[in-house]
This record gives structure tokens, C-alpha cells and sequence, in this order.
């Protein structure tokens, strides 16, 4: 398996790592929880004394003191009502995979340290909130929803009467079947190297089988931690020959690990650095080797008769012998080998030439370094690059047209016949409300309840959404009326029984109006669950979130250009705001 940077734990490291730490937990109160970063979180704990716990959703968590903002995030605040002075009554790893769960008995706070990272909170099981949302074909991580964890891998300690049976079954070799079926990942090279199995066979016999039995469960008899290069492991990498140092602790490795990610730095940039900091030791290493080699030449012309002499002397025999030809011998508390067939003269060449390629090696490994400055260079040039078009967190309702309600309801319409169909179909709950403008052409809405009232002030805000993203504002009206119902006067059958087509609907029953709705919308950047993002939606609830906004109307300029005056006010690329923005051309009336 390809060796690369390792810039998370895996299921092993959190297993040693809450071995290690769990009494610091168990038993604890959470005083205060602080977001420190967009995938950030620090948890004040107390327990005979308070500890910052940092939790890096990119696959981090250890005890570690990080500066902390003035003013919480909304998610930060939401955590902190749900979860301070709560006793945590059990710290764990969720089935030996990069999840664990802080359990406060009612409620659970889970933390998920793979695939970008994720916060939960679970009440009885049932997820109350999430830092993002997400859905996959075997789980949804969405508000309601029963709590399921990917779907279960072997453990290691507790099913390794498996490891047979696993390995001689499986299409992959050893060394990827341990790693993906155990879920030990990279550390199965190390097992496979202390059983010294083939990592590349497939299938094993009874007496391999065994050897990599042993060498699993020893694999979790945990020796503070090792760091390497580019590695940290909470025991010894045999099959490894760059350990940089051994801690005490998995904690404090880590600690020291993870300094090298700060600074924004990129994968390559530290990958890099760990290589330019093992030529700066070997530089090290060289000048000690011709320093030495230039001393003992200069010993030996200091000396010039007395070896002469000696050497004469071995010549007859009457000196013992080191081995053949040489004899040691130590001047001036210099030990060194002579070599009785040549000259002191040659015997001093010899070393002054060591010395001289020594010199010639610190050359080299300064001209790596020099190139290795420039790659750094480059690299970091590149990150300044990218931090400009840096994708951040993407939420499930942006795939639509979408607004948070002065309320703080969420709205979310289609875009199309297609998203039409779906945000209907998959996102109109029980509780929820529908909403449409009074003109063909228009999106369907859908008012996410999500266990809050639907106030007048949502459904007039939405009201003015749904007519501003319909045909009308193309058309240039000024105000237009629209209508909203409950989910079951929604249906895709007429009156005569047949379907209508895709992303139409069907309203039954009486339909509660909303008239002479203007056409205006606002642009601002706003913060949601602790990532900035730009929102595009009703005046009032754009402005109850951002005091930086552009007032926007039916008007004659295109799109495009609008997009762009946009786009330069806040700082995003066009192509983010062109989506956002109703259909038609537009004009801008207000900004601040």
C-alpha cells in the first residue's frame, strides 16, 4: 500500500487515544463548547480540574488549549444550551471506527472523524441536529431521523476467530483485506510485517493465520506513541526506518504531530518540510563526518614518525592486528584505524578524501534543500491560489433554491422540472407547508417546519420568494399574489385520475392566498451552522442576518453583469452567484 502523509487518526489511534484519556472524560461536565474553526470545535470539560478538549473534524481529537472567539457560533450556542454542566456518563469509540460518542444519558453528542467530518446530537436515538446534513444510499444524517452509523467492519480485537475465514475468502490480498475488512487500514502492513506474511498473496495458511493473529492482538498493546516523518502510531512500526521520536503519551504526539498542519499549510508543503528537515540533519550528520575525518588526517601528520614507526613495526608482525591490514590505535583521544600497507602519508590522504566527500555531500544536501525552499515556494503560492476558490461545506438544501426565514425556517423550491418533482417529493414532511405563486412557471415550495410554528412573517417571506422566482420577474411585474396549502392537498393525480406531467402538481381544496406580493429580493453573506455563505432571498430575512446586502428588483440589466457587481462586493466567484439569482434580467436599488 502506497505510503502518503497521514493527516488524520484512523479507528486505531482513537482507540489508543481513548484508552488513554477515558478517565479524563468519564464522569466529567461539559462547562463550555466553543467553535475555534469552520471544523473546529473545543470542549471545556471538568473533571478535578478543566480540560480543552480539541476536536478536528478532519480527523482529529486530543487535549490541546486553543485560542477561543469572542462571540459563539449559532451551532456553538445551540451546543452549549443542549449540553452545559451536562455529566458525560459514557466516552467511547463506536464500533472501532473513527466515531465517538459522549452519551449524557437523554441525549448523545457523536462525533464522526471521516469524510469531512461531522457533530450530532441524538435525543433517544433520534437525531435532533446535525453541523451538516447529509444523505446516502444506506444512511441520512437528517434532522428526525433515527441515528445509524456506517455500516459495520469486523473489530479487530473482538473478531479475529474471523481472520481465517476472512482472509481465504476474499478476492483482495492480506494486506487489504486487514485493512478494510478489520478496519486497521495502514497499520495492516505492519501486522503483515510482524507475522512476515506476504502482504501481496492472497489467502494464508493455518500457521500464517496464526502469526497474524498474534501479531493483531499485539497491535493493541499500546506504548505511548511513535512519531515518524510522516506518521504517529500508538505502537512501534518495525517495518519502518525513520522514527523521528518516542512520547510518553498519545496525547502530547500528537500535539507535536499536528503542529506541522497549522498554518494552513498544504499536505505537499509538510511532506516537504519533513523531507527538508531530514536533510538539515543529515547536513548535521556530515559535518560531524568531515570534521572528524579532517582531524584524524591532521592527527596524523601531528604524529607523522611515531606512526611511521608503529606501522613498521605491525609490518614484522609484533603489533596485533584488528583486522586484515588494519590496526587501531588512538592519539590525541582520536580512535582510528591505520592501514599497515600504506604509507602515514596515504593513511592520512585516506581520510582527508572522506573528509572531502563528506564536504561534497553537504553540497548536495544544500542544493535539495534549496530546491526543496523553491517547491515550498511554489506550493504555498498555490494554497494562496486555491484559498481564493477553497470550496467550503456544502448543505444538502443548496442543490435547490433555498432562503432561512426571519424565523429561521428553512425554504427550499426546485429550480426545475426535475428539482420540482424532487423537493416535493423527497422534502414536504407531514408538518410542512406548500407554497406557490399564482402564475404558470414558478417553483414549487416547500416550508420546512422541523418541529418550529410557521409564523406569518415565513409564509409572507416565502410568498415573496416564490413569486420573485417565478416567470413573473423575467416579465418585469411589479407584484404578483401567491397561494399555500398543507401537504395533503398535494397530489400528482387530476380530477379525471390521470398523472400530471413531471414537476407539476395537483392542488386540492381551498388555497390561502397571499396578495399583491412585490418582487424584490436581497443578496447578503450570512452564517449557517458556522460557515459564511452568500443567501439570496426575501429583503426582511436577508437583513436580519447580515448588515452587508444588495437590494435587487425585475430591472434591464443581464444577469450576468448583476451577478458579477455582486460577486465583487463580496469577495465569491461569479459562478457561485449566478445560481442563486432569480431568472431574468435585474437591477440593483439598494446595497449597504
Amino acid at each position: 500500500m502506497k505510503s502518503k502523509i497521514k493527516d488524520s487518526m484512523l479507528s486505531l489511534d482513537i482507540n489508543a487515544w481513548i484508552k488513554e484519556n477515558k478517565d479524563a472524560i468519564e464522569g466529567g461536565y461539559i462547562k463550555k463548547i466553543y467553535q475555534v474553526g469552520e471544523k473546529e470545535f473545543l470542549m471545556k470539560i471538568y473533571k478535578d480540574k478543566t480540560r480543552s478538549l480539541y476536536i478536528n473534524l478532519n480527523g482529529f481529537i486530543y487535549f490541546a488549549d486553543k485560542e477561543t472567539p469572542d462571540t459563539p457560533s449559532m451551532f456553538a450556542m445551540y451546543l452549549r444550551k443542549r449540553f452545559s454542566n451536562k455529566k458525560i456518563f459514557g466516552f467511547r469509540q463506536l464500533n472501532f471506527d473513527r466515531i465517538v460518542e459522549f452519551d449524557m444519558g437523554e441525549y448523545v453528542l457523536i462525533v464522526e472523524l471521516f469524510g469531512g467530518g461531522n457533530i450530532i446530537v441524538t435525543r433517544d436515538g433520534i437525531i435532533e441536529r446535525a453541523y451538516v446534513e447529509r444523505e446516502w444510499r444506506h444512511r441520512s444524517i437528517l434532522k428526525g431521523y433515527e441515528y445509524a452509523a456506517p455500516p459495520a467492519k469486523r473489530n479487530p480485537e473482538g473478531d479475529i476467530e474471523d481472520l481465517c475465514e476472512v482472509l481465504n475468502s476474499s478476492t483482495k490480498d492480506v494486506v487489504r483485506t486487514i485493512a478494510t475488512e478489520f478496519n486497521l487500514g495502514n497499520y495492516a502492513e505492519e501486522v503483515c510485517y510482524r507475522a512476515n506474511v506476504d502482504k501481496s498473496k492472497k489467502g494464508v495458511s493455518e500457521e500464517e493465520c496464526s502469526r497474524l493473529k498474534i501479531a493483531i492482538k499485539d497491535m493493541f498493546v499500546f506504548d505511548g506513541c511513535f512519531l515518524y516523518k510522516d506518521y504517529f502510531s500508538p505502537v512501534e512500526l518495525h517495518h519502518r526506518d525513520d522514527l523521528v521520536g518516542k512520547y510518553e503519551s498519545m496525547n502530547s504526539c500528537l500535539e507535536e504531530y499536528t503542529k506541522r498542519f497549522e498554518n494552513g499549510m498544504s499536505g505537499e508543503s509538510i511532506k516537504l518540510q519533513v523531507i527538508k528537515e531530514m536533510q538539515l540533519k543529515k547536513i548535521e550528520e556530515f559535518k560531524r563526518e568531515e570534521d572528524i575525518n579532517r582531524k584524524i588526517g591532521d592527527t596524523i601528520y601531528a604524529h607523522f614518525m611515531e606512526i611511521q614507526e608503529l606501522i613498521e613495526t605491525a609490518r614484522t608482525g609484533k603489533v596485533k592486528l584488528e583486522k586484515k591490514g588494519k590496526i587501531k590505535v588512538n592519539y590525541d583521544g582520536l580512535e582510528f584505524e591505520l592501514d599497515i600497507t600504506k604509507s602515514p602519508g596515504d593513511n592520512a590522504t585516506v581520510y582527508y578524501e572522506k573528509a572531502k566527500k563528506a564536504r561534497e555531500k553537504i553540497k548536495g544536501a544544500m542544493s535539495a534543500i534549496n530546491e526543496i525552499d523553491e517547491k515550498i515556494k511554489k506550493e504555498s503560492k498555490k494554497k494562496k491560489k486555491v484559498k481564493k476558490k477553497k470550496s467550503r461545506r456544502r448543505f444538502w438544501f443548496e442543490k435547490y433554491r433555498w432562503f432561512i426565514s426571519s424565523e429561521g425556517i428553512l425554504v427550499v423550491a426546485g429550480k426545475d422540472a426535475k428539482t420540482n418533482e424532487e423537493v416535493v417529493k423527497k422534502h414536504l414532511g407531514d408538518k410542512d407547508l406548500y407554497m406557490h405563486a399564482d402564475i404558470h412557471g414558478a417553483p414549487s415550495l416547500v416550508i420546512k417546519s422541523e418541529g418550529k410554528e410557521i409564523g406569518d412573517i415565513t409564509l409572507k417571506e416565502a410568498a415573496q420568494f416564490a413569486v420573485s422566482m417565478s416567470k413573473a420577474w423575467n416579465a418585469g411585474f411589479g407584484s404578483m399574489g401567491a397561494y399555500w396549502v398543507y401537504p395533503s392537498q398535494v397530489s400528482k393525480m387530476g380530477e379525471s385520475g390521470e398523472y400530471v406531467a413531471r414537476g407539476a402538481w395537483v392542488i386540492h381544496g381551498k388555497r390561502n392566498y397571499i396578495h399583491n406580493v412585490p418582487l424584490q429580493l436581497a443578496v447578503g453573506k450570512i452564517e449557517y451552522q458556522g460557515t459564511e455563505m452568500l443567501m439570496c432571498g426575501p429583503v426582511d430575512s436577508v437583513i436580519s442576518r447580515t448588515e452587508k446586502y444588495m437590494v435587487i428588483e425585475p430591472g434591464d440589466e443581464k444577469k450576468e453583469k448583476i451577478a458579477r457587481v455582486i460577486a465583487d462586493k463580496f469577495g465569491e466567484p461569479t459562478d457561485d452567484v449566478l445560481p442563486i439569482l432569480p431568472p431574468g434580467k435585474t437591477k440593483i436599488v439598494r446595497e449597504t
